[in-house]
């Protein structure tokens, strides 16, 4: 993608600050017209902004836990076509867990797979990794997590995209 205009990135601030803004809010703070922040805003949209979405308390939702699973995979020696028919059923698998909120394939520390994902409590988060077990043994080798607490008292600093925004980083 070619390198964005800084118009567009003042747009993308004021967004990530608050995408319900209007495109004449966003204007009025960028210091520019409506029409043209609604032409730039629509090319966002199609070329950069996955999706408008908000970001709820979790703990007031009824969610204690976040918890980061590693996995380890067990097919390095395996088939090519083996490995690509396991890593179709891993990816399908992941879509029907609705409490994991993202996951990716990646390496470090020993580990090819994460997965983060929002539970109930302990018992719910235990189940989830024992329903991985049975259902991913034959791809996954091994299984390890850490959790954490979504009790405010206990966060330092909230999930939020935000202070991006505000230190003007991307």
């Amino acid at each position: 993608m070619n390198k964005l205009k800084p118009i567009d990135c003042r747009i993308l601030f004021e967004l990530v600050k608050d995408s319900r803004k209007s495109d004449r809010q966003i204007a009025k703070a960028i210091k520019t017209s409506q029409p043209t922040v609604t032409k730039r805003r629509k090319f966002l949209e199609r070329t950069l902004v996955q999706e408008y979405t908000l970001i709820p308390r979790v703990d007031k939702l009824g969610f204690e836990i976040l918890a980061f699973t590693f996995v380890k995979s067990a097919l390095k020696r395996a088939t090519l076509k083996a490995r690509k028919e396991a890593t179709l059923a891993g990816r399908e698998w992941i879509m029907r867990q609705p409490n994991v909120i993202f996951a990716s394939s990646g390496q470090g520390l020993g580990w090819d797979g994460l997965a983060i994902s929002l539970h109930k409590d302990y018992s719910d988060y235990r189940a989830f990794v024992q329903k991985m077990k049975d259902e991913m043994s034959s791809a996954v080798q091994e299984i390890e997590s850490f959790i954490t607490l979504t009790n405010p008292e206990r966060v330092v600093k909230l999930l939020s995209f935000r202070y991006l925004a505000e230190s003007q980083v991307f």
